[in-house]
This record gives structure tokens, C-alpha cells and sequence, in this order.
């Protein structure tokens, strides 16, 4: 009986831990990727401020493989709550605000991003993306009549709600990259303690 609850304390502490965070790390999976070329790693941050008003920063870095290169070049996201956004700050001058119903296909449509030109699906030249090894910041001004209650992980809370896309590989190709969360290392250690619980409780 005290096994069940301790493990039903730590599944629950550790899903806790990750739908109520401020800060979240990410990263790309590419069990979804449109062409399985591009990869990424980076950050939310949430910050509520009042009212109806938030600061979501978007941090990532292009990990694609060295030898076939690619460019980051633009990212969108979505939220099951609406909002609005407008992007505020940026680390390279070159991406530009998404607007809303921007069509991420085949993923459907998105609430907000940013891109090369404003875009997410144009073409043009993709040097100016972030190159591999190359990481950007993005802080965007959200408002939403749910702002209080947002976190990190609204932003990413589907398989495809927040989506990367890539241009210019050495090969020709081009990708778009679901993003996916990270579990921190306080809740992979709290899941490790629950599966370690419920197999001492099968001997």
C-alpha cells in the first residue's frame, strides 16, 4: 500500500513538474520530421506578467548534422488556448514576426512564429537562417484572456504544435521538425524512482 503511493506520488509530482513549468527544454523529434534531415534543440520560457499579458522566449539552436548543413530558417506554434502575439525581440535581425494562420502543411495551421522574411513556407535565400551550430533568441509579447494560467508547455502541448522548418542542405532537401519536450532531470529521476518502486512490488 505505501509502494502504490509513493509511486503514485512520484508519477504525479513528475508530470506536475513539467505542465506547470515557467522554463522547459526541447528538442526536436524526428519520428515526425517531414524528411528526417533537420534537428534542434533549445528552450521556453514563460513569464506571466499580469492581466492579460506574457513574455514567451523561444531559444533554439541548429543541431542538423554538420555534413549535409541546412539552415533554420523559421519556427511557428500553436496553443488548445487563444492568444494573440507579436514578436518583440530577436538575436537575428533577419526573422521576422509570423502572423497568425500561417499554414504550416502538412501540420496544419499555426498561431504565431517566426521566420526568414516573415515566413515559414517561403523560399528565397536560406543563409541568412541560423547555420548548424548557430543559436537565436526570440521574446514574443502574448495576450490572452488565459494568460494566468499558461505555462511553457501550452505552447508545445501537442506532437505538432510547435514546428522548425530548414532549407538549403547540401542535398537539395529541405525539412519541417516537430519540436518535443525534455523531461527535466528532477522528473526523469522521480519517474526512475516510480518504475523502481513498481518492480520491487512484481518480486
Amino acid at each position: 500500500m505505501l509502494l502504490s503511493r509513493l509511486c503514485g506520488i512520484a508519477a504525479a509530482a513528475s508530470v506536475s513538474a513539467v505542465a506547470s513549468a515557467g522554463f522547459i527544454n526541447i528538442a526536436s523529434n524526428s519520428a515526425l520530421s517531414t524528411e528526417s534531415l533537420g534537428g534542434f534543440t533549445g528552450s521556453l520560457d514563460w513569464n506571466f506578467l499580469g492581466g492579460h499579458d506574457g513574455v514567451l522566449t523561444v531559444s533554439l539552436t541548429n543541431t542538423s548534422p554538420l555534413a549535409n548543413g541546412g539552415f533554420l530558417v523559421a519556427f511557428v506554434f500553436r496553443s488548445s488556448t487563444t492568444f494573440t502575439s507579436s514578436l518583440s525581440t530577436t538575436s537575428d535581425v533577419d526573422f521576422l514576426n509570423i502572423p497568425a494562420g500561417e499554414s504550416g502543411s502538412p501540420f496544419g495551421s499555426y498561431d504565431a512564429g517566426a521566420g526568414l522574411g516573415g515566413s515559414f513556407l517561403g523560399g528565397g535565400n536560406p543563409n541568412p537562417g541560423l547555420a548548424v551550430g548557430a543559436s537565436g533568441v526570440f521574446t514574443f509579447a502574448i495576450s490572452s484572456a488565459s494568460a494566468a494560467a499558461l505555462s511553457a508547455e501550452s505552447f508545445i502541448g501537442g506532437p505538432s504544435d510547435f514546428l522548425v522548418r530548414f532549407r538549403g542542405f547540401e542535398d537539395g532537401g529541405s525539412d519541417k521538425t516537430p519540436g518535443q519536450i525534455i523531461p527535466t532531470p528532477g522528473a526523469i529521476a522521480l519517474l526512475s524512482f516510480a518504475g523502481i518502486v513498481r518492480n520491487r512490488r512484481r518480486r
